[in-house]
């Protein structure tokens, strides 16, 4: 990993990115780079992780659910 530092970030663009990160539950940096990420195009790994679990659920409940007409499952699968 590498280091960027930001030179004469105005006071009320620092402000607003730390209380984004306090709603966020993140760090000031954890939340740099996550808006790094979505202005770079970039899936962070966790959104990866997160798509692999719903993939694998989605498997999960079509071998135990077998309502087809179930409009909340149908909802469900098609997400």
């Amino acid at each position: 990993m590498s280091t960027i530092t930001l030179k004469d970030v105005p006071e009320e663009l620092r402000t607003a990115l730390k209380q984004r990160a306090t709603r966020n539950r993140r760090s000031l940096n954890q939340e740099l780079l996550f808006c790094l990420e979505q202005v770079a195009g970039i899936i962070p790994s966790s959104a990866k992780e997160n798509g692999e679990w719903v993939e694998s659920s989605k498997k999960g409940l079509l071998q135990v659910w077998d309502h087809s007409e179930d409009n909340v499952y149908n909802e469900l699968l098609t997400q």
